[in-house]
């Protein structure tokens, strides 16, 4: 009988390891094939994963491809104002929003999830329409300006729920104290609320970028007059068959520094909680 449970136990423990190795072979492969082909010589060739030497001439094709170069820049440019605009309405409408009382809470947490819980394709669908209704007016709407307003659409809703926890976790004793000490509502806002939600604006506008900079389906529908972004480039030039290898280099750049800055908020946010345990 124990020796029954001692095998069911190690039998337990293999297949937990089974189960975790493969979880993780799913999710790091796909990257590890993507940094391989960022220095493989012969990654464009017939047979892609056929190791054709080292070199950097992929990451020097980032510069060199000048539409390579110019859908990077569109990307990050339209990115980078989507993170900058979804972070700050984000935090100020979850701030408007931990202020409800329970009822209108309760609803527009409803009202941010379904977002979220939105198909792309509808969310692109339907955002293009609109857009579309506005051409006649304005004929060159397309292109950046509709990206961008699109994703900050659906960028905001991610920051929210980033921000909203940290909101009822923090203590508003603080705020109530400055107030008191005769400080304006505003700057009491900038110096007591924001700084106790540094660590989750951080995640949030990681997130926003993260979901902006790779989205496929909704810039898809929101692009126009020779404005696109890195994710329909590739989907382009890929059916094409002009498909550039610096993509790879690209994305491998891209992966390792958004590795490196969550690294970097997971240190930030380890030591403090260990500074917090100490007092």
């Amino acid at each position: 009988m124990l020796e029954t449970k001692n095998w069911r136990h190690i039998l337990s423990a293999i297949l937990k390891i089974v189960f975790v190795f493969f979880v993780f072979f799913i999710m790091y492969v796909p990257i590890g094939i993507i940094v391989y082909q960022s220095f493989n010589s012969t990654a464009n060739s017939l047979h892609p994963l056929s190791w054709g030497g080292f070199t950097w001439q992929n990451y020097k094709a980032i510069f060199t491809d000048r539409t390579l170069y110019a859908t990077i820049l569109d990307s990050l440019l339209v990115s980078l104002w989507t993170t900058f605009v979804a972070t700050i309405a984000g935090v100020f409408t979850a701030i408007g929003i931990h202020a409800l009382g329970r009822k209108a809470r309760k609803a527009m947490d409803f009202l941010n999830e379904i977002p979220m819980m939105n198909s792309d394709i509808v969310t692109g669908i339907s955002v293009m329409i609109v857009f579309s209704l506005l051409k006649p007016i304005f004929p060159k709407i397309f292109g950046f300006t509709t990206m961008f307003v699109a994703h900050v659409f659906f960028t905001i809703p991610y920051v929210l729920l980033m921000v909203l926890p940290k909101l009822d976790q923090m203590d508003e004793s603080l705020y109530e104290a400055a107030r008191d000490l005769g400080c304006p509502p505003f700057k009491a806002l900038l110096k007591i609320v924001i700084p106790a939600l540094a660590s989750s604006i951080l995640m949030g506008a990681l997130i926003a970028f993260t979901l902006s900079v790779d989205d496929f389906v909704i810039s898809f529908y929101t692009q126009g007059n020779g404005f696109s972004n890195f994710s329909n480039y590739v989907y382009s030039s890929y059916t094409k068959k002009n498909f550039s290898s610096g993509a790879y280099a690209y994305n491998s750049l891209l992966t390792f520094v958004t590795l490196s800055i969550v690294l970097m908020i997971s240190l930030r946010m380890a030591r403090k909680k260990k500074k917090e345990e100490k007092r």
